[in-house]
């Protein structure tokens, strides 16, 4: 893959311009499963690679998915001519320069996952047929009927290579396997409700496949007969994957470098300042071991780092790729954040987005469950797509909940979340031990001393 890149960088200087060729290969196996049963199984091998030259201060950018030197070289002639009629941009300054301490992130590859592309498909099928006969490991009542609609299973892996004008020449490659799956309980009595359970990890052995189908069950399971609750303010404990809906839609992308600059986050001129509660600290770190998002070097072949951002309840930097580091001015670098496919030009955006405590403010989600006289334990919620980035406004359903009463927890219906992400990051109270990994969002469940709950 380097030969084919070096052939473009040199094309590019011959044309007058600089360059930057963002490489891919990738190997993915997918099983899609329905009603039980294997629907459809895909295994999909692709390249792709990104052009983007500079020449002045005007950017053009083309891809192209063919590999070899002509194809390679039309693609860096597609870019220049695009370059040429572009606007300029003060704000560009080349491309990041080499750099020193690259480090590979641990637990990121997996041979056994390698040997699994490689190898029959029937291993792969053998272990969505062990998730699903996780879901008859939890003891349910005769009368409850559980129906599977949709499941899935995916095993990959990448690589990826980036050279540029300045010398930086890196690669770096990683594994991934992902699961789960929807199923619906029903009570007999025409009630139903559905449940899902997930998990992506860099490590075929972390994955407990049974585990995922015995989770969505019980969760299906223990959220029929909900009833209605009052409306009214209420302490509310989130999940991680309620948090992970909540916070890709408003937090993360309100701590981009590059919607600070347009003025399209509250956070806006806040560096410095107080923004949610001392007991909360906030890092985005691209170094993480077995991290979904960790590489040795983000989209633009800057170094992955460890990042904070929010420390003790206090706004510390925000996430920038070269481009929004060069626009802030003397003394800002990249944090490592560029985010992109060959298909597109980078952003600012989250790699692995940890949510910590501060200080000695954890506990065990039951413990901090049992403490609670009167509140909602919320699994997830739908329609933080509708949140918005600019105010942190979120209005949206619960999806599997549960009203607390005395520590006690039973099964609620039709209940809707209003707030600001604002609000929530100040009202944190407490923050759980059960952290997970759901997507871009590393957290625990927390507590927040209240919310409007609406029926």
């Amino acid at each position: 893959m380097f030969d084919i890149l070096r052939s473009g960088l040199k094309k590019a200087s011959e044309l007058g311009a600089r360059a930057e060729i963002y490489g891919e290969r990738g190997d993915i196996l997918s099983i899609e499963l329905e009603r039980g049963k294997v629907k459809k199984v895909k295994h999909v091998k692709s390249t792709g690679i990104g052009v983007r030259v500079l020449i002045s201060k005007k950017i053009g950018f083309s891809y192209t998915t063919r590999l070899g030197d002509a194809e390679i070289e039309e693609c860096v002639v597609h870019a220049v001519k695009q370059a040429r009629i572009s606007e300029e941009d003060p704000y560009l300054r080349g491309f990041p320069g080499i750099q020193q301490h690259y480090r590979s992130p641990e637990k990121t590859f997996d041979p056994e996952i390698v040997e699994l592309l490689a190898g029959n498909v029937e291993d792969a099928i053998g272990y969505s047929m062990e998730m699903l006969s996780g879901m008859e490991d939890y003891n349910r009542k005769e009368r409850i009927t559980i129906t599977m609609p949709e499941g899935s299973f995916a095993a990959a892996h990448d690589e990826t290579y980036i050279v540029n004008s300045e010398g930086v020449e890196i690669s770096d490659t990683g594994t991934y396997v992902s699961a789960g799956l929807t199923v619906v309980a029903g009570d007999g009595a025409g009630e139903e409700c559905s449940g899902s359970e997930g998990k992506v990890s860099r490590v075929l052995k972390d994955m407990d496949f049974r585990w995922l189908g015995s989770e969505a069950v019980r969760i299906a399971v223990e959220s029929l007969g909900g009833s209605r609750v009052e409306t009214k303010e209420l302490p509310v404990v989130l999940s991680p994957r309620a948090l992970q809906s909540l916070m890709g839609y408003t937090l993360i992308p309100e701590l981009s470098a590059e919607h600070v600059q347009r003025k399209e986050s509250p956070y806006y001129g806040k560096k410095g300042t107080e923004i949610a509660s001392e007991s909360l600290s906030i890092i985005d770190d691209g170094t993480m071991p077995m991290g979904v998002n960790s590489r040795r070097m983000d989209g633009e072949g800057v170094p992955s780092q460890s990042t904070t951002l929010v420390e003790n309840g206090v706004l510390r930097n925000f996430m920038y790729d070269f481009y929004t580091a060069c626009k802030e001015g003397e003394g800002v670098a990249s944090t490592g954040n560029a985010i992109r496919s060959y298909d597109n030009l980078p952003v600012p955006g989250a790699t692995n987005f940890i949510i910590n405590a501060s200080d000695e403010v954890t506990a065990s989600k039951d413990e901090i469950l049992a403490d609670i006289r009167e509140g909602l334990f919320i699994q997830d919620v739908i329609g933080a797509h509708t949140a918005s980035r600019a105010s942190g406004d979120f209005s949206v359903v619960a999806q599997n909940a549960w009203g607390i009463k005395n520590g006690e927890l039973s099964p609620v219906k039709q209940v809707m979340l209003v707030g600001n992400m604002q609000d929530l990051l100040r009202g944190v109270e407490l923050l759980a031990t059960d952290t997970r990994q759901i997507y871009n969002v590393v957290s625990p469940s927390i507590k927040v001393s209240k919310l409007q709950v609406v029926s």
